[in-house]
C-alpha cells in the first residue's frame, strides 16, 4: 500500500514495486494507472468520514499488506507571525501529518507479520528549527513522533518494522518549478529512493525497528544515514 501513490515520489514507489511483481494499492486523491488498484480519497471531505469506505476498499484488494508506505506530503512557507498562519497550518497538517496518521491507523488493521511501515519525515526538521516553514516543520515533527509511537509495536504485529525516511531535496517537478535557478546535482531522484525502500520491504538491509534514515545522494546512489 502506497499512500500518496500518485505524487512524484509515490509514482516512483509504485513503479519500483511493480518492477518486482508486487501487487500495489495506491491511496491518493487521484488514480495511478500503474497501480493494481486505486483507493481515491475525496479531497473535499474529512478523511474520518471516509474511513468505512477506506476499510472496505482496502480489504477488498488484500486481507493484509506486507508494506504500508506513506509518501504523501507537501511543503509550504509560513511563519508564526503571519496573519494566515492557522489556515496554512491546517492545510499542511492535513497533507503531511494526517496522511501519516492514516497510514499508521491502517497498519493497525492491515499490516501483516514482519511487515514494513514507513513514514516520510524531513531531515531539516529532524535536525533543527525551520523558521521559514513553521507549519511544515510542525507537521513533520508530529510525523516523527508518530513513528516513535508506532515503533513501540503495541498496536501492530510485534515482528513488524517501523522506519522513517528523512529526505533532503527530492528532485520533483514541483521543486524544479519552485527553484528554477537551483543546482539540482545533489537533489535526490525519486526512483533511487524507491529502489532503496523496495529493498527494505524485501528484507534487504532492512533498518532496525524505530530507525530514522537521513537520505544522502552521493555518486548516483541514495545512502541512508541512520539516526
Amino acid at each position: 500500500m502506497v499512500l500518496g501513490g500518485n505524487g512524484a515520489l509515490g509514482r516512483a514507489m509504485v513503479s519500483a514495486f511493480k518492477q518486482r511483481s508486487w501487487g500495489v494499492l495506491s491511496v491518493d486523491l487521484n488514480q495511478n494507472s500503474e497501480a493494481d488498484s486505486n483507493l481515491v480519497l475525496a479531497g473535499d471531505q474529512q478523511v474520518q468520514s471516509q474511513l468505512p469506505a477506506i476499510y472496505e476498499q482496502t480489504r477488498s484488494f488484500a486481507p493484509s499488506y506486507d508494506s504500508i508506505i506513506c509518501v504523501a506530503g507537501g511543503f509550504d512557507v509560513s511563519n508564526v507571525k503571519d496573519d494566515d498562519v492557522l489556515e496554512k497550518y491546517l492545510h499542511i497538517d492535513k497533507v503531511n501529518f494526517q496522511s501519516a496518521l492514516l497510514a499508521g491507523h491502517l497498519s493497525t488493521k492491515f499490516l501483516g507479520p514482519q511487515g514494513l511501515l514507513m513514514f516520510t519525515g524531513a531531515a531539516a526538521v529532524f535536525e533543527g528549527p525551520v523558521n521559514f516553514a513553521y507549519g511544515y516543520a510542525m507537521s513533520k515533527a508530529a510525523t516523527h513522533h508518530l513513528a516513535l509511537q508506532m515503533a513501540e509495536l503495541t498496536e501492530i504485529p510485534s515482528s513488524s518494522t517501523v522506519c522513517t525516511i528523512l529526505p533532503q531535496i527530492v528532485d520533483t517537478p514541483t521543486n524544479r518549478e519552485a527553484m528554477p535557478d537551483a543546482d539540482t546535482s545533489e537533489w535526490q531522484p525519486p526512483a533511487k529512493i524507491a529502489e532503496l525502500v523496495r529493498g527494505w520491504a524485501e528484507g534487504d538491509n532492512r533498518p532496525i525497528n524505530g530507525s530514522f534514515a537521513k537520505l544522502c545522494y552521493e555518486n548516483g546512489c541514495i545512502i541512508p544515514e541512520f539516526k
